[in-house]
């Protein structure tokens, strides 16, 4: 084992101490993070019944975290008998079980049965959190594996709340033969791709992999004596899982740009309670699939660089290939994974008949993955390969006749009056036209802000978009001084990766706002691997003035940047728990 996987067993922040109530189910979902990801979302589905929480099973829940907290306080009264300590402890777990019993009781009698879970889980998990500090077991490890529940609590609630049919993209409805929810339904009921020209069906050009795996999900479940309805609602258990797999996946990559402790923690906390990443685990087109493979091209490429193994190099071309398979804007990191493969090539040129090997074995796997797709369509029906569909410039919602330099520098205070992103066809009163402003805008709520249950908490709302804006310029100038600065946690192939990865979807953003000028193009959900490399950077920032050896002043400066974060990862959890009130 290397050192970086050693470094990566590692960052726990040291195994617990022994004494009282230690849970091993910490150990285990620490040391099998996706093993555990996967059987936890497949658990959630005994909660859904076509897109709503089952009370039985809630009311289970609750009776076992009441009973388990119980136990917990009378364990501790039994074999700790210390003053202050044991008083506060005790009387944190008993208020988390009776929060949690009463949720679950109220249930019967409310409508809000999302947030009731959502409430129960964060409830457990301040419980737990206050547990492990007093008894000195609240180490990097467990702080990472609470921030992770909360996490998957909020988006567990969020599609709990919203059926496949709300706060979506492109998806239609069932039976409708079109959009995303049309294509799966075409491999569910056909079994084989489409042997027609796929510019005749609304979003059927898309690369088939996510729905070819919806489509089988979908008939598992109706095989099991599930509603097909209620099968496609539960496409959302899939999605969710790629979204917990992206936060997987980036501490994974977090880690191997050398961050740890505090640093650690704050950038795990963006990801975390990112509004993005929440709302993208209910949204059952392709797009969080398509994010997962980019994240996991980046990991294997910086596993490889540091281990240039065959395993790590087909990695690389499984995500990138698959990843376009998904969508072909996974393209995007192909430049960058490039440039690490010529630059190792020629540091190690005397060794060249390794590295051709390797990369022939990339290319035949990568190749047909990534390319199938549109040269067949080329072939059978003369589908150019970069075929996009195109709005009509009669719509609505089209832009491209506002001039150029307004779109590009005009930032005029009255763009954030509202801090939705503005349609004029849902009641906006412009059309959002800078896409800058539209990427932060999306970035925190995507298009819904103007819909059902975003106008009712205006002033949170604010609170959040605002700590958006303010943690994103802080990782974008903390990249920009990263990459000047000479530092040991990035050498200098490590920022060209980086930053040839954000040129590259940066600059592919603003093309497509601006080759395709509508509203719906400038949003986040082409550029999600932003917001990674940004939390990213602020972590680094965190970690490079918290330590002791700093001056007064770069301290005060990190404070500031973790208070930043704190009021963006709260104000987050406290408007998606509000959304799905």
């Amino acid at each position: 084992m290397n050192d970086t996987e050693n470094s990566l067993k590692n960052s726990s922040g040291g195994k617990p101490k022994k004494g009282g109530i230690y849970i091993d189910i910490f150990e285990s979902v620490w040391n099998f993070p996706i093993i555990s990801a996967a059987l936890l979302c497949f658990f959630s589905m005994a909660f859904i019944s076509g897109g709503q929480v089952s009370k039985l099973g809630l009311i289970i829940t609750s009776l076992a975290i009441f009973a388990l907290g119980c136990c917990a306080a009378f364990y501790e009264i039994y074999h700790r008998v210390n003053k202050n300590r044991n008083l506060i402890l005790v009387l944190s777990l008993i208020l988390c079980a009776l929060y949690a019993s009463f949720f679950g009781s109220a249930v019967y009698s409310s409508a809000g049965s999302a947030v009731s879970i959502l409430n129960i889980g964060l409830a457990t998990v301040t419980g737990i959190y206050i547990y492990l500090g007093v008894t000195d077991r609240l180490t990097t490890r467990n702080i990472i594996l609470l921030i992770a529940a909360s996490a998957f609590l909020i988006r567990f609630a969020y599609i709990l709340y919203f059926s496949i049919g709300e706060h979506q993209h492109d998806v239609s409805y069932i039976g409708s033969g079109k959009g995303h929810i049309g294509y799966i339904e075409y491999f569910y009921k056909n079994g084989h791709l489409p042997d027609f020209d796929v510019r005749e069906v609304n979003q059927f050009y898309h690369p088939p992999l996510h729905h070819i795996i919806s489509a089988v999900w979908v008939k598992i479940q109706t095989l099991m004596g599930i509603k097909y309805e209620n099968a496609f609602e539960n496409i959302q258990i899939l999605t969710l899982f790629y979204s917990t797999l992206c936060l997987i996946l980036s501490y994974r990559i977090f880690r191997l740009l050398n961050l740890n402790g505090k640093g650690l923690i704050f950038a795990f906390a963006i990801i975390a309670f990112n509004p993005t990443f929440i709302i993208m685990s209910g949204s059952i087109n392709n797009d969080i699939l398509s994010i997962t493979f980019i994240l996991g091209a980046v990991l294997n490429t910086l596993k490889w660089y540091r281990n240039r193994s065959y395993k790590n190099i087909i990695g690389i071309a499984l995500c990138i290939g698959l990843g376009m398979f998904t969508k072909l804007s996974v393209w995007m990191v192909a430049p960058a994974v490039a440039f690490v493969f010529i630059y190792v090539f020629f540091k190690n040129i005397r060794s060249f008949k390794k590295y051709l090997a390797q990369f022939a074995v990339f290319g035949i796997i990568c190749v047909p993955l990534g390319l199938f797709w549109s040269i067949r369509n080329l072939v059978m029906f003369n589908v150019p390969i970069t075929y996009v569909m195109k709005l009509s410039e009669t719509s609505k919602q089209y832009i491209g006749d506002i001039d150029i330099f307004k779109r590009v520098f005009d930032f005029n205070v009255s763009q954030f009056e509202n801090v939705g992103d503005q349609f004029t066809m849902y009641g906006g009163k412009y059309n959002e036209y800078n896409p800058l402003v539209a990427l932060f805008k999306t970035s925190a709520f995507d298009e819904g802000i103007n819909t059902k249950n975003y106008y009712d908490i205006a002033g949170f709302n604010t609170i959040l978009f605002w700590s958006v804006v303010v943690v994103g310029i802080i990782g974008f100038a903390a990249m920009i001084y990263m990459f000047v600065k000479k530092t040991d946690e990035l050498e200098t192939v490590t920022k060209i990766f980086i930053g040839i990865l954000y040129s590259t979807i940066f600059i592919s953003y603003y093309i497509f706002c601006f080759e395709f000028p509508h509203v719906c193009t400038e949003n986040i959900r082409y550029a999600v691997p932003l917001i990674v490399i940004g939390a990213y950077f602020v972590g680094l920032a965190v970690q490079r003035l918290s330590g002791k050896e700093v001056g007064r002043i770069k301290r005060a400066v990190g404070n500031v940047i973790c208070t930043a974060v704190i009021i963006y990862s709260a104000s987050s959890a406290l408007v998606y728990d509000l959304v799905v009130t």
